[in-house]
């Protein structure tokens, strides 16, 4: 809180009431913003974690790019803002991104998985792993970056 320093007479607030907050408020305040941050750290630890195989192609030559991710929505955020700001999205598609541009490119989920609840994040990359080989046994290898 300001208070005038020039007045001669009694100090008074410049802005706010003359009576500063009192202590219980400040805490239970402090108490709820406690509560709450632990409830959004909960709801995050219990959302649905979907992992796959994606496909980056390329609509004028047809080649593409297989991948696998932990999170498949982010990948595809990822893609977009990559699409939309004119940066490569893969070090492998760098010379067609440049040639044709970010909109010569289409993004496709595969296959989703979901993480169990018991899987460690290796047991589930690990499976991630052998999803994309499945994939890639599938796929026309001669088209893949």
């Amino acid at each position: 809180m300001f208070w005038r320093s020039s007045d001669p007479g009694p100090h008074k607030p410049l802005v706010g009431g003359s009576n500063p907050p009192a202590a219980s408020s400040l805490f239970s305040g402090y108490q709820a913003e406690m509560d709450r941050r632990k409830t959004l750290i909960n709801e995050y630890k219990q959302r649905k974690i979907i992992g796959g195989i994606y496909r980056v192609t390329n609509t004028c030559n047809g080649m593409y790019l297989l991948g696998c991710a932990t999170n498949l929505q982010a990948k595809q955020n990822a893609f977009d803002f990559m699409v939309s700001s004119g940066s490569c999205f893969h070090y492998k598609l760098k010379k067609d991104w440049a040639a044709f541009g970010g909109k010569a490119f289409n993004f496709e989920m595969l296959e989703a998985l979901e993480k169990k609840k018991d899987q460690t994040n290796d047991e589930f990359i690990d499976d991630l792993k052998v999803l994309a080989q499945l994939w890639s046994e599938k796929l026309d290898s001669s088209k893949r970056y």
